[in-house]
C-alpha cells in the first residue's frame, strides 16, 4: 500500500493513481508525485469526515451472496474506512449494511 501525498488516502500498490484525487504514485524514495505537477495546496484544508452506509439486500439472494458483495464493497474502501458491517432480516429479505467513513467531497465510496 501507498498513501497519497496530496490526500492522504491509503492505495493498494497495484494502481498508480489516487483513487480520490488523481494524484500520481509517487516516485520510490520520493515525496513527490510522478507527474510534474506537485500537490496545489500546501496546506490543505482539514478533511470533514461523515459516516455513510451502502446497503446489499434481496429477497431471492443468498445470505453468502449477500455477504459476499458487502465484503466485496468493504475490501474496496479499505479497512481504514470501514466502521461496521451490520445484517438483518425482516419478512424474509435479508439486508448487510455496510458502515464506513467518506469525506465531504467526496460522493462515491
Amino acid at each position: 500500500m501507498w498513501t497519497c501525498p496530496k490526500c492522504g488516502e491509503k492505495i493498494e500498490d497495484q494502481f498508480d493513481s489516487c483513487w480520490h484525487c488523481e494524484t500520481p504514485r509517487p516516485v520510490a524514495g520520493s515525496e513527490t508525485p510522478a507527474s510534474p505537477n506537485p500537490p496545489a495546496a500546501a496546506n490543505p484544508s482539514p478533511v470533514k469526515w461523515r459516516a455513510k452506509y451502502q446497503m446489499f439486500r434481496g429477497t431471492l439472494a443468498t445470505w453468502e451472496d449477500l455477504f459476499g458483495e458487502a465484503a466485496q464493497f468493504a475490501t474496496e474502501i479499505g479497512p481504514e474506512r470501514l466502521i461496521t458491517i451490520s445484517h438483518s432480516e425482516d419478512g424474509g429479505e435479508g439486508v448487510v449494511a455496510v458502515w464506513y467513513w467518506s469525506d465531504e467531497i467526496s460522493e462515491a465510496p
